[in-house]
């Protein structure tokens, strides 16, 4: 009996030891996880270390890994059938479906169309296919090395059913929710071992306020879209993750990549300290919406093109009724973002609002902010111009026909395009220094630094943002909603061109990318924003003069950023 007990102990000591053992090897679960690896000008390849002779060896198109297609689905596991008369292979693997048809630069996954910079072809009678598209589309992960001029490919069917999830907290709502939803879910569908779980929140402020309870709380999101001056107050919480690795890593972007976003998007990427924090995912301007049918009533041929034509157009284009009754305004404005107007007029005016580190207000006493902010105070004090703080108390004004003019940012079209009236879109005017336009919407970031986070989410994360960041996801997002798309190339994808052709106004707040004013990336400024705009309401609404207005402001703005 006790020495039963004896071997019974020793069996046991063995299977811990034996455990322990495996929990502390590195590769211990390596085993379900299959490696592929090719090298540019190679006619082998390798499957978990296996060299495998290549019927030809891999070479680059347009920029993207070719391989030969049957290579590649029988190192995967997935079903091959080819079809002659189309010229299509089909490949399955578990619930997942890919199509690509010779030299057909648009494939089939799960149903969506995807758009290939290389599409599946013949060379030396042997099909090849990019290796990237049909290795992520059916769940895998790939990596380049520059160095080595070799693709590897990671897979594991696990992932298919154990999804790498990602968080993401949005803002976007209405029509512009359902594009954010329709292009995440079609993400999921060609992404099938990542899945990018949406939390709509009612506006940017209610998310940030969530997100700096989150960050108190270490429970953030993955990703988010947040502000500059958002990024820059969720940094100090030292959980947002910097996005130049991931940028310059092994599933990064190109040179070519890089250089295709508009310089001016791919620059507010950076926060004061010189790194990268944000993507470029979700950005506007604002613009000026008229009704076309008051201009023309009132023999006005086209939009102001500076601000002083702004204000003879709005004189021109106030009504009053029989008794004296103001009936229509030449423009309304106040609550939509009435501070991001105000500093892209101090601009137009030849002002700045603070110095290039971000520590000194110069609007106290500049003529300019002077001069732009008596424009509309006079404006207003004729009755012109109506002021309207209220809750898109000015967006009403316009679209019930009481203002001919509204000053706000390109997104407004989905509330404004109401088919009341015929609806025009033009550049803001421009001052005596020229034109300017304050750079709004969210870029993307990353709570990578989150300890709640696996790698494989991080990973799933910046495959998302790359993604939604691409020329043709982009296209879809600016020609559904309005706003800006970060690709040049986006211009020339097809949906965009349509978009643009139908209504060239569309293209407003696009051709002001010259001109965009980038606010102030630093955490002081998100309340410094609320000051301006009570400041500026005490101004319109005549309890300080203009001077004593913008000096209290400057005070206030001055106090805020030197906390």
């Amino acid at each position: 009996m006790l020495n039963a007990r004896r071997l019974l102990a020793v069996v046991l000591a063995l299977l811990v030891a034996f455990t322990s053992v495996l929990a502390a090897v590195p590769g211990a679960k390596a085993e379900s996880i299959t490696t592929i690896e090719v090298y540019i000008g190679k006619n082998t390849g390798t499957v978990n270390g296996k060299t495998t002779t290549l019927e030809q060896g891999a070479v680059i198109k347009n920029g993207r890994t070719m391989v030969p297609l049957r290579f590649i689905t029988d190192a995967m596991g997935a079903t091959l059938a080819w079809d002659a008369a189309t010229k299509t292979a089909n490949i399955t693997l578990a619930d997942n479906k890919i199509a690509l048809t010779i030299d057909n630069a648009v494939a089939k996954v799960n149903d969506y169309d995807v758009a290939l910079d290389a599409p599946a072809t013949i060379i030396n009678g042997k099909t090849v296919v990019p290796v990237r598209f049909v290795a992520e589309s059916m769940g895998a992960t790939t990596a380049w090395d520059a160095t080595l001029k070799k693709v590897t490919v990671q897979f594991s069917m696990d992932w298919l059913t154990n999804k790498a999830v990602v968080p993401f907290w949005e803002a976007m709502n209405a029509a512009l929710g359902k594009s954010m939803a329709d292009l995440t879910k079609e993400f999921n569908a060609t992404h099938p071992s990542m899945e990018v779980q949406l939390l709509p929140v009612a506006s940017y402020g209610a998310l940030s306020t969530k997100i700096i309870g989150a960050l108190a709380a270490k429970d953030p999101p993955l990703l988010a879209q947040a502000y500059e001056n958002d990024a820059a107050q969720y940094g100090t919480g030292f959980q947002l993750s910097t996005l130049d690795s991931y940028i310059n890593g092994p599933n990064g972007l190109s040179k070519a990549e890089i250089a295709d976003f508009f310089p001016v998007l791919w620059e507010d990427g950076k926060l004061a300290d010189g790194k990268r924090y944000m993507m470029p995912a979700v950005k506007s301007d604002i613009v000026m919406w008229y009704n076309k049918d008051m201009f023309t009533a009132a023999g006005i041929t086209r939009p102001p093109a500076t601000w002083q034509e702004f204000a003879d157009d709005c004189a021109k284009l106030t009504k009053t009724d029989d008794k004296g009754n103001q009936i229509q305004w030449g423009a309304s404005f106040g609550s939509s973002s009435p501070q991001d107007l105000w500093v892209s007029m101090v601009y137009a005016y030849g002002g700045r609002v603070l110095n290039d580190t971000y520590d000194d207000v110069l609007f106290g006493s500049s003529n300019a902010a002077k001069a732009a902010t008596q424009l509309f105070l006079d404006l207003e004090t004729k009755k012109y111009m109506h002021y309207a703080p209220g809750s898109y108390a000015d967006e009403a004004d316009f679209n019930a026909g009481k203002a001919a003019m509204y000053l706000a940012t390109v997104v407004s079209r989905t509330y404004v395009d109401l088919g009341k009236f015929a609806l025009g879109e033009a550049p803001l005017p421009a001052g005596p220094a020229g034109k300017a336009t304050a750079l709004m919407g969210g870029n993307v970031v990353m709570f990578g630094n989150a300890p709640k986070y696996t790698q494989r989410q991080k990973d799933a994360g910046w495959a998302f943002i790359k993604w939604f960041t691409s020329p043709h996801p982009q296209a879809v997002w600016a020609a559904q909603t309005g706003y800006l798309p970060a690709r040049q190339s986006s211009l020339k994808d097809p949906v965009l061109v349509a978009a643009y052709a139908d209504n060239p106004e569309k293209r407003a707040g696009l051709d002001q990318l010259n001109d965009l004013v980038i606010e102030p990336p630093v955490a002081g400024w998100s309340a410094s924003r609320s000051k301006i705009a009570s400041d500026l309401q005490a101004i319109y609404l005549g309890k300080m003069s203009v001077a004593d207005g913008l000096l209290k402001m400057a005070q206030d703005v001055q106090a805020i950023i030197h906390k």
